[in-house]
């Protein structure tokens, strides 16, 4: 499909004598024409970078580009670097799918080539219909093949291995990509989603990986070529991560919290579930921790593993040592946090004062305190050990939160 869109372009430019651009509806370049005739900063930045700039996406939709159905003029604007342009919405069944570009500097283009431009619109309107209800069979496909049911993994790994979208016995690992909040805009994070795996993906092959929005959380299935080196999904994890930080960020320019978390590699695309579940839980795990990364591996986790994997939040609970209840329910979170971290520091009184700039007097007296609230020992071993886990656990049942990460 990616082709047929470069070709049309490449078509128009021809026959045009002018620069073209293909954007998508959030105005990001899809493709675009060598460079024919004069071009402005404003299409040279949208190639290099694909992305429009705020203000200049303000001025073009000033002319109702996202309202019109026929080509649009639009004039120089010196001061954002703009070129006068046509603008053809493209548009298919009804939706605005996209928005195809010609710089027309000298009005020749607007007097001799509409009819040309708005064909090719049209055209592009049903090649990018046509890609979009391919991704949403794609997607149903995912959905299946990371589905509890056996039956239906089965018969998703046959389909995307039939339809050549991936291979069936090629090593795969799983990407999720997850906000833990959004700066007021919670109605907008599944398209969010949606358009940051397109984002990450826009320079990988697409042969390589493929993407699904699921509502609170993205899915990307990526292929290796083995199973010990996982960095090209790695790339990606970072890539999608970065796309739904940008794209979530609010008015007050506060970026949001996102983590992306990959699972174990597998050996076979009908294995492609169990990666998905070491993904999720190892978003639980970080979102839990923000010490540990935004980016994680499931195999990177340790003791974490085993907490994340209780299957119920009533295993969970009921997993917590009653002395680590004692110490949540007697609501002295200093004495619980100055614990954990001497605990996390392997019981080091130097490096936990200097990490809680802390007296040491001050940390004895909350070790004590500690110790007689909880009746533990911390010269027992089994007594760190149990409470140590309690702690990170009670995290994890969300009996306490989470510390807020510096950004």
């Amino acid at each position: 499909m990616a082709s047929d869109l470069q070709v049309l372009v490449d078509h128009l430019a021809e026959h045009v004598g002018a620069s073209t651009v293909l954007e998508d509806r959030g105005q990001r370049t899809i493709a675009h024409s060598s460079q024919r005739g004069p071009i402005d900063e404003t299409r040279r930045d949208s190639i290099l970078h694909r992305v429009t700039p705020p203000e200049t996406i303000a001025w073009f939709r000033s002319f109702g580009i996202d309202r019109g159905h026929r080509p649009i003029a639009i004039p120089a604007n010196e001061a954002l670097g703009i070129l006068p342009r046509l603008c053809a919405p493209v548009r298919c069944r009804g939706q605005l799918l996209g928005f195809l570009w010609v710089i027309d500097n000298d009005g020749s283009i607007a007097e001799h080539h509409l009819d040309v431009l708005e064909k090719a619109a049209e055209h592009a309107g049903v090649l990018l219909y046509e890609e979009q209800l391919a991704q949403r069979l794609t997607s149903q496909a995912i959905s299946h093949l990371l589905s509890p049911s056996e039956e239906l993994r089965g018969a998703a790994a046959q389909q995307i291995a039939e339809q050549s979208l991936l291979p069936d016995d090629q090593p795969l690992v799983c990407v999720v990509v997850q906000p833990l909040e959004a700066d007021g805009a919670e109605a907008d994070v599944p398209h969010s989603i949606e358009e940051a795996l397109s984002d990450a993906g826009w320079e990988a092959p697409s042969s390589s990986f493929l993407r699904r929005a699921c509502g609170d959380h993205g899915v990307l299935l990526v292929r290796l070529r083995t199973c010990e080196d996982d960095s090209a999904a790695f790339g990606l994890a970072l890539a999608a991560r970065a796309a739904l930080e940008h794209r979530l960020c609010g008015p007050s320019g506060r970026r949001p919290r996102v983590v992306a978390a990959l699972g174990d590699p597998q050996g076979r695309l009908e294995q492609a579930f169990a990666s998905y579940r070491q993904a999720r839980l190892a978003v639980k795990v970080a979102a839990a921790f923000p010490a540990i990364s935004d980016v994680v591996r499931w195999s990177k986790l340790g003791v974490f593993r085993a907490l994340a994997q209780l299957s119920t939040k009533e295993a969970q609970e009921s997993a917590l040592d009653p002395r680590v209840l004692s110490l949540l329910e007697a609501g002295d979170e200093t004495v619980v946090a100055t614990l954990e971290t001497y605990l996390d520091l392997a019981g080091d009184v130097k490096a936990t004062a200097e990490a809680l700039h802390m007296h040491r007097g001050t940390l004895y007296y909350r070790l004590e305190k500690a110790e007689r609230i909880a009746g533990i020992d911390f010269r027992n071993g089994y007594d760190r050990l149990a409470v140590h886990l309690g702690l990170k656990l009670a995290r994890l049942t969300g009996r306490r939160e989470a510390p807020t990460p510096a950004r």
